[in-house]
């Protein structure tokens, strides 16, 4: 039997190719590992209007570094209809300035949604460009769940905030089963 070199290089080409497709699909799967259904969220909680403890002038002269401090109630409900469920207690960082005019802030956000009359709560953190010129979103703002307490305890999963045109927040939040 003659060794034809041109169809053994094609072989281990193919061979190679073959695995690595396969260690691709392997590695891109979701399968096996929590996930989050991309439909509903697990539930939906509201911030009212939030108090911020520092004046846009205040957190203009410190810069980047600045900490905003803010507090809400946490309702079901955008609106009158809503019921007082909790509060929502956060806080930003300026990590830096960006854009063509330094008209955009990066900020670290750390949030606590914190029932009343329970040990239940939810921290959320994350990062997420803000105008400069405003202390809040437009748009909606992505973040993790860091973790919780009482029946949230070791929870992880994801929260989108959206900005709504009254001044509360809409939380939809997807926790991972």
């Amino acid at each position: 039997m003659q060794l034809d070199p041109i169809r053994s290089i094609r072989l281990v080409i193919a061979a190679a190719a073959l695995v690595t497709a396969t260690l691709a699909g392997g590695c891109a799967s979701t399968s096996g590992g929590p996930t989050i259904d991309p439909g509903e969220p697990t539930m939906v909680v509201y911030n009212a209007p939030p108090t911020i403890l520092q004046s846009n002038d205040e957190r203009k002269t410190a810069g980047v570094n600045a900490i905003v401090g803010w507090h809400a109630d946490l309702e079901t409900l955008d609106g009158p209809g809503g019921k007082t469920i909790g509060t929502c207690n956060g806080t930003m960082q300026i990590t830096r300035r960006g854009g063509p005019d330094e008209d955009v802030e990066h900020r670290m956000t750390m949030i606590e949604l914190n029932w009343n009359d329970s040990p239940d709560s939810l921290v959320i953190g994350g990062a997420h460009p803000y105008p400069t010129k405003r202390i809040e979103s437009r748009t909606p703002i992505y973040r993790a769940i860091l973790g919780g307490t009482g029946r949230f305890s070791g929870a992880m999963g994801e929260v989108v905030s959206t900005p709504l045109p009254s001044g509360s927040y809409r939380h939809e939040i997807w926790l991972i089963d």
